[in-house]
């Protein structure tokens, strides 16, 4: 389900709970998706090449409609959420639609108010690649440069 389609093509909500889910899978159960999977690569791949688009480090037309900058806005998909309003940006978003405190045994935790969608499709993205890094930290180092990891 997470590789079903490419991850540019899917709308900014369901690219963030993609980048969370697998970044969730990659953190907490490396095993059941190792690094040479071929889907995870180019999922990585894309990921990458969308944030080096929208950084203007790398150029390519066919992504420019596609990309979420480091500020989180995107030129077509900030106006279309600016004329329809805005709306939770994944589903994990129960309680992160504004700032609550949670009480759970006498313990207090105040859970932050959920960041703008283009915002946390990056952060969500750091956490994943973070993940990989230390999830597979012998594969991911020691890759060639002419393996499809090392790419």
């Amino acid at each position: 389900m997470l590789f079903s389609r490419s991850l540019r093509l899917l709308p900014l909500p369901q690219q963030v709970g993609v980048v969370e889910g697998l970044g969730i899978i990659v953190k907490q159960a490396p095993k059941l998706l190792p690094l040479s999977d071929q889907h995870l690569l180019a999922f990585l791949s894309e990921l990458l090449k969308m944030s080096s688009v929208a950084d203007g480090e790398m150029q390519d037309p066919s992504l420019k409609e596609f990309v979420i900058d480091k500020n989180g806005y995107a030129g077509s998909q900030a106006e279309a959420e600016r004329k329809l309003g805005s709306y939770p940006s994944h589903a994990s978003a129960l309680f992160f639609r504004r700032e609550c405190v949670l009480e759970v045994n006498n313990d207090k935790f105040v859970i932050p108010e959920e960041l703008p969608a283009g915002i946390q499709l990056r952060v969500s993205s750091i956490v994943l690649l973070h993940s990989v890094i230390r999830g597979y930290s012998d594969p991911f180092f020691d890759a060639k440069g002419s393996t499809p990891i090392g790419k």
